[in-house]
């Protein structure tokens, strides 16, 4: 299944109003007749060091996200019966031991199928091969590792003894046709890692919810690389790169929202005001990440067509492939932390898509381009900003091909490119 069959291009921007609610969990009696028919990231509370917003000349201001909110109605009750019991808490588990894994996030994710499947975030139950799955009702089950991809933060689960009766698949939507200022709503389950099957029906006891919703809008697409810089340096160079050295390296994009979200919501739905998950929640931004910033008025969540691609091709094909030219032409590879990334692109960078590097054995090198060339088109049309080329070529097809027209001192040529599957040794942002 092709990529851009799920994928989106373009930028979006909006500003929001803010609801949140807290959810008592239902009893399967009482809501067992309203399940849903069809089948089908939370942000853990981090400081992200130079974390961008995604420039853009559409801005709502705040009396217009607030009127938005007032305008566009929605029985929010009726919204969260229909897909709660689809959400689940994902607690990773050390093999050696029945309790959760030492070190290891815990957060929420969603039921896609009959089989089992469930989606989370990579950085939640891609780290563990089992992990304990907690239901709407408190009732528990393990699950098995199927596929990660720390690239995207996404993980792929599978019941191990699925029980239909537990099973409510939430429909997914499609990214790709989320609008500014669009209603979102949160589902997901934050708390401690107090075991499992106990009584969570007083939240003043603990912080172990076993459900919360928030609410607000879509604020934008972010496809700022800084963004995406921040979560791979925070990982490889200030941690232990312990969710994978390509931690969130080939992300064309993420949403933007101020949707709240809390420790434990990670890898929890995005819905839309239809009920269909836009979205995967992932990061809260904190106050000493920015303190400019309103508190939970920057949160960031992978959209869904990446996640559906993930799956598909890894249910189908087993693998899942990044397309690749090997080109450095948004900076050098010296350039490893967002600060240097942001001064290089404001202060150093010529205008128009020049190439800084070229990776061996690529289509690039293949193809003869060298450092210093200058890419004078792309397909017949004036070349993209860098960060929109490693956007194109991201959402592309394995095979693609691209048309270049190139300058080298004063003589110009023409190449054509082939992207290949990135290999997983190239551990970089050539695009």
């Amino acid at each position: 299944m092709g990529r851009k069959s799920f994928l989106l291009a373009g930028a979006l921007m909006a500003a929001a109003f803010s609801l949140s609610v807290s959810l008592a969990a239902a009893s399967p009696e009482s809501s067992s007749s309203q399940g849903v028919s069809q089948p089908a990231d939370s942000g853990a509370d981090v400081s992200l060091a130079g974390a961008g917003t995604a420039g853009s000349p559409q801005m709502l201001t705040e009396e217009e996200a607030e009127r938005i909110l007032r305008e566009t109605p929605v029985n929010v009750p009726e919204l969260t019966e229909k897909v709660k019991r689809g959400v689940v808490g994902v607690y990773p588990l050390d093999v050696t031991s029945p309790v959760p894994a030492e070190g290891g996030a815990f957060g929420s994710g969603f039921i896609i199928d009959q089989e089992g499947h469930l989606i989370t975030n990579a950085h939640v139950g891609g780290q563990a091969s089992v992990a304990q799955i907690v239901f709407w009702d408190g009732s528990s089950a393990r699950a098995s590792l199927v596929a990660a991809a720390p690239y995207y933060d996404i993980a792929l689960l599978k019941l191990d003894n699925p029980d239909p009766a537990k099973l409510f698949p939430v429909p997914l939507g499609d990214s790709e046709a989320v609008q500014p200022g669009e209603l979102a709503l949160a589902i997901g389950c934050p708390g401690s890692l107090e075991g499992f099957n106990i009584d969570r029906s007083n939240p003043f006891e603990y912080f172990g919810l076993r459900q919360t919703l928030t609410m607000r809008v879509v604020t934008g697409r972010d496809s700022d690389l800084a963004f995406e810089m921040s979560w791979y340096y925070r990982n490889r160079f200030l941690g232990t790169a312990e969710y994978g050295l390509s931690y969130a390296m080939h992300l064309p994009y993420v949403f933007r929202t101020q949707v709240p979200i809390n420790s434990g919501n990670s890898g929890g739905p995005l819905f839309n005001r239809n009920g269909e998950v836009i979205a995967v929640n992932t990061w809260g931004l904190s106050a000493a990440a920015a303190p400019y910033l309103k508190i939970q008025q920057s949160n960031s969540s992978v959209p869904i067509n990446f996640a559906k691609n993930f799956v598909v091709e890894v249910l189908e094909h087993r693998r899942h492939d990044i397309p690749w030219l090997g080109i450095h032409c948004i900076f050098p590879p010296s350039i490893q932390d967002p600060d240097s990334y942001i001064e290089f692109r404001e202060r150093i960078r010529p205008q128009g898509l020049w190439i800084f590097e070229v990776d061996p054995d690529s289509p690039a090198a293949q193809a003869g381009l060298a450092k210093g060339d200058q890419i004078l088109r792309v397909n017949g049309q004036e070349p993209p900003r860098p960060e929109a080329f490693r956007t194109q070529v991201l959402l592309g097809e394995i095979g693609e091909d691209y048309l270049l027209a190139v300058r080298r001192g004063e003589r110009e040529f023409a190449v054509h490119l082939y992207s290949i599957p990135k290999p997983r040794y190239v551990v970089n942002f050539s695009v």
